[in-house]
């Protein structure tokens, strides 16, 4: 199954169809480690992916020391690791500007003054889950919420952002099951008051809608707040969800990113020939990592940590 992440280095675009699973983790070893990683993969010969099938990308500018980064999954995608997440990763870049794409790779394709592709029809929308849904269980479960009024309901994040549905959206929630409230991470929200006629809505990681957010709802005054999930919650009685523990939300990033580079990284492409002699290996699989990259990277994350702390 792919993974498709796109880099672009000074302006050389590389791309990897299984490289957007880890690309949170690789990022945290700071440039003098991820320079030579993003380098080390395929050069793109072709198209860009389609903005809306690439799942993780970053942008680095040496000269204007400007980082920009979205993934759709990982420590930057829940609510419970997210603020840990950047204040390592800004440490691990120390004098550059780091910056969320909202957009996805639309922004890279913006920064790089590529055209965006075009964009699909219609809008998938994310199924609500039960109270009861395992995914709930989970410490990072891939979820949206949505509040309208003082209802609230829980939907996979499967589809696009519920605020691309628009007023329809409120229709099709009227017959799906509510939950008395939400305590747990999630990875976007909306907020719907219908007397005020106002939509509140924000996210970590959004593949990129059809249409701006506006557009969709003719007549309300539509707010984006980013990644600001405080802003929901402050609005919403039924959402009990609290920043995480600091300190422990540090150590978990860095462990889970010193254990992602916890050494030489094997040649998947020379794996996948070994085990297959006949087999096609295209340009998309992640390039090795020899061991001295990997201590370097490990240096950066301690070093960021410890700055952190």
């Amino acid at each position: 199954m792919s993974s498709r992440a796109t880099f672009l280095v000074d302006r050389r675009r590389y791309e990897s169809s299984s490289g957007a699973v880890g690309l949170d983790l690789d990022l945290l070893a700071g440039p003098r480690a991820f320079v030579p990683f993003a380098e080390a993969h395929a050069e793109a010969a072709g198209p860009w992916y389609d903005d809306e099938a690439c799942e993780a990308g970053a942008l680095v500018d040496t000269r204007a020391k400007v980082l920009l980064v979205f993934a759709w999954e990982g420590v930057f995608a829940s609510t419970r690791t997210r603020a840990a997440a950047f204040e390592l990763l800004r440490r691990a870049w120390p004098g550059w500007r780091v910056r969320w794409l909202y957009d996805g790779q639309r922004g890279l394709r913006a920064y790089a003054g590529a055209e965006p592709c075009a964009h699909r029809g219609g809008v998938i929308a994310s199924p609500v889950l039960e109270p009861d849904d395992p995914e709930l269980a989970e410490p990072d479960p891939s979820v949206l919420v949505v509040t309208v009024g003082g209802r609230c309901h829980v939907l996979a994040m499967l589809g696009d952002h519920p605020v691309d549905e628009g007023p329809a959206l409120l229709e099709r929630l009227a017959a799906e099951p509510g939950h008395a409230g939400y305590s747990g991470a999630f990875e976007g929200g909306l907020h719907v008051d219908p007397l005020l006629r106002r939509v509140g809505w924000w996210h970590t990681t959004r593949r990129p809608g059809p249409a701006e957010a506006g557009e969709r709802w003719p007549g309300w005054t539509v707010e984006f707040w980013e990644d600001r999930w405080a802003e929901h919650v402050r609005r919403a009685p039924a959402l009990e969800v609290r920043e995480a523990d600091r300190a422990a939300a540090l150590a978990e990033v860095r462990d889970a990113a010193l254990d992602r580079w916890a050494g030489a990284r094997r040649d998947v492409r020379a794996a996948v020939r070994a085990a297959a002699p006949g087999a096609l290996t295209g340009p998309g699989l992640s390039p090795p990592v020899p061991g001295d990259l990997a201590a370097r990277a490990r240096e950066a994350i301690v070093r960021a940590h410890a700055a952190a702390r």
